[in-house]
């Protein structure tokens, strides 16, 4: 049996979303995580600048890259959190056109299903109104 594939491509564009969803969702956590770890290193910050004065200078450098990298890592994330998201939109707008394309396939097939019920009525209209049957039984009279 052959596929159709419009089918086709709709089961297609299913999954393509299902994967932009699972794609968002990952970004989504990752952009989670970094944006905790990015506010673990500003509490320990806080943390550390209430300790001795002199381990405090010599742990600031470090703390200081720490918080910013982890900003930095926050940052990418949420861009990819960004990216993902769009791609989703893209995934659902190429669903949504398939979709589109079969229910606009779908009504083409309707209308010419009654075109064609049509003909036929007219056809058998047509047969009857020539017969002699029509013009008064056939000839009696």
């Amino acid at each position: 049996m052959r596929r159709d594939p419009l089918t086709v491509l709709a089961r297609l564009r299913e999954v393509e979303v299902m994967q932009a969803r699972r794609a968002l969702a990952g970004e989504a956590a990752a952009r989670d995580a970094a944006i905790t770890r990015e506010a673990e290193a500003m509490q320990a910050l806080r943390d550390e600048a209430g300790q001795d004065g002199q381990a405090y200078a010599a742990w600031l450098p470090r703390g200081l890259a720490l918080r910013d990298a982890a900003a930095d890592a926050a940052e990418q994330a949420e861009q990819r959190a960004r990216a993902a998201a769009a791609a989703l939109g893209e995934a659902r707008a190429a669903e949504r056109t398939v979709e589109r394309l079969a229910a606009l396939r779908a009504s083409e097939a309707r209308r010419a299903a009654r075109r064609a019920e049509q003909r036929v009525l007219d056809e058998a209209g047509a047969r009857r109104a020539a017969s002699p049957a029509a013009f008064g039984g056939g000839g009696q009279g």
